[in-house]
């Protein structure tokens, strides 16, 4: 039966969570559009929706991180408070146990893990391939503005283009093509081609998939199988096609899948994969797993700490939720480090900070009980 206090302590805890969530996530999402804001207005050109669209987009992959540190911050803002303010102590003289207390708020952190394994194992991954997705296709729209010179173009996965001028002919001086393997940001470029010399098709169609290029002073470079540098002079190649579009054989990364798609993969997994790429799918799903607990987790530890700290300041509980969450976030990138190393060790420790959490809120709540 839900008391009193119970609600009071459940819209105490929802409002300060609520306010915690949005603050953080607007934090995140405005931090990666402002890191993004000079490819997405400039080079792009993208009007002010397109931005706003990609805002929404980015909002569910920040969820997953800001609602469990949102709502560690509001359980030790409130049980902080309440304890400075002896509240706790006087509902206990009363006969009420800090277990019963705390019940309706660890109740909140288990539906706020139902909800953190819905946007992970669902919700966030498709909204990656959606960013993505919305990227390709806003490039596809001008795709006239990858001819752009003096900016290093970037915006096709696998290629880097730099053209040093057009002049008043719509020419283009100068032109660096470079296929490299994103998945290998330090290794040499797999192909190179510079031409002294570009025509472009007189008009480029929005929604091609390639741009036919006339190349004058052509000087061609590539790495075969046997990683024997190739290259070869040309004085004119025409055409050559610029790609516009990703090779569609790359298969997703595990992230941009949901959980559901990775069951499949996993269930009938291609010839092409070997046990090195099925784990890496594994690993992407167990983790999802293991963080849609973090709220939970974070509550049982978050609870007692707060009537250990007793103090009423702001400052103070946001810190101590910093660096609680730290630490918990912390275990999952070491595990994600590990994972080449070695897999199932890393496997366990996506488990690790869960079940030190629980281990370590239950030390706490005795230590409370005790000391009340």
């Amino acid at each position: 039966m839900i008391g009193k206090f119970d609600r009071y302590l459940i819209r105490q805890v929802l409002a300060t969570t609520i306010f915690a969530v949005v603050l953080l996530s607007g934090v995140l999402v405005f931090g990666n559009i402002f890191k993004q804001i000079h490819e997405i207005l400039v080079e792009r050109g993208a009007g002010i929706s397109f931005l706003w669209i990609f805002s929404m987009q980015l909002l569910p992959v920040s969820l997953v991180f800001t609602i469990p540190w949102g709502f560690l911050a509001a359980v030790l803002l409130v049980f902080g408070r309440l304890s400075g303010d002896q509240e706790i102590n006087a509902l206990r003289s009363s006969g009420v146990s800090l277990v019963r207390i705390a019940a309706p708020v660890i109740l909140i952190g288990l539906a706020l893990s139902i909800l953190c394994l819905w946007l992970n194992a669902t919700v966030s991954p498709r909204s990656k391939g959606n960013l993505k997705q919305m990227l390709y296709n806003e490039l596809k729209s001008d795709p006239n503005r990858l001819l752009d010179p003096s900016v290093v173009q970037s915006r096709l996965k696998g290629q880097r283009i730099y053209i040093e001028e057009r002049d008043k002919n719509n020419s283009l001086r100068g032109f660096h093509f470079y296929q490299i393997d994103d998945e290998n940001p330090g290794s040499l470029p797999l192909a190179y081609v510079y031409a002294d010399h570009v025509v472009p098709p007189a008009e480029i169609i929005p929604g091609s998939d390639r741009i036919d290029l006339r190349l004058t002073g052509a000087y061609l470079e590539k790495y075969n199988r046997d990683a024997n540098l190739q290259s070869a002079w040309a004085d004119k190649i025409e055409p050559w096609a610029l790609p516009l579009q990703e090779d569609e054989k790359r298969r997703p990364k595990p992230k941009h899948l949901d959980n559901g798609q990775i069951a499949e993969l996993l269930n009938d997994p291609p010839e092409d994969l070997n046990q090195e790429a099925l784990n890496k799918y594994s690993f992407e799903a167990i983790r999802r797993y293991s963080f849609s607990l973090a709220p939970l987790a974070l509550c049982l530890v978050g609870i007692p700490l707060a009537l250990t700290s007793r103090r009423k300041e702001s400052s103070a509980g946001i810190g101590l939720s910093l660096l609680v969450a730290f630490c918990y976030f912390l275990f999952t990138i070491l595990a994600k480090e590990m994972q080449s190393a070695n897999f199932e060790a890393s496997l366990a420790s996506l488990w690790l900070p869960n079940i030190i959490c629980l281990g370590l809120g239950i030390i706490l709540f005795q230590r409370a009980t005790r000391s009340a």
